[in-house]
């Protein structure tokens, strides 16, 4: 028997919604065409598609990251924050 972990239950709860609530919308020939959810269950769409997203990009660097801050290439904080600072200061004032 198979063990769902945490992310394998969210999965399937957020396919259990998606299935459930979807409409379909059909041509003249009774075709489906087009399939309508709800905003509240597209945004539980979307925000489990950006989970997936940055779980590939964290994958993606993990080895380098593991490879400790001077191997991988990282900034000191205290080398960009006035940087930082003056690219949000910028941002503000738009």
């Amino acid at each position: 028997m198979a063990v769902l972990t945490s992310e394998s239950t969210r999965v399937f709860k957020l396919f259990n919604k998606v299935s459930s609530s979807a409409r379909y919308l059909v041509d003249a020939e009774g075709n489906k065409t087009d399939v309508v959810l709800s905003l509240s269950v597209w945004k539980k769409v979307l925000a489990w598609l950006e989970d997936v997203a940055d779980r590939s990009v964290v994958q993606e660097w993990l080895p380098r990251l593991q490879a400790g801050p001077a191997a991988s290439g990282a900034l000191r904080w205290d080398d960009i924050s006035a940087e930082w600072e003056d690219d949000a200061t910028i941002r503000s004032a738009d």
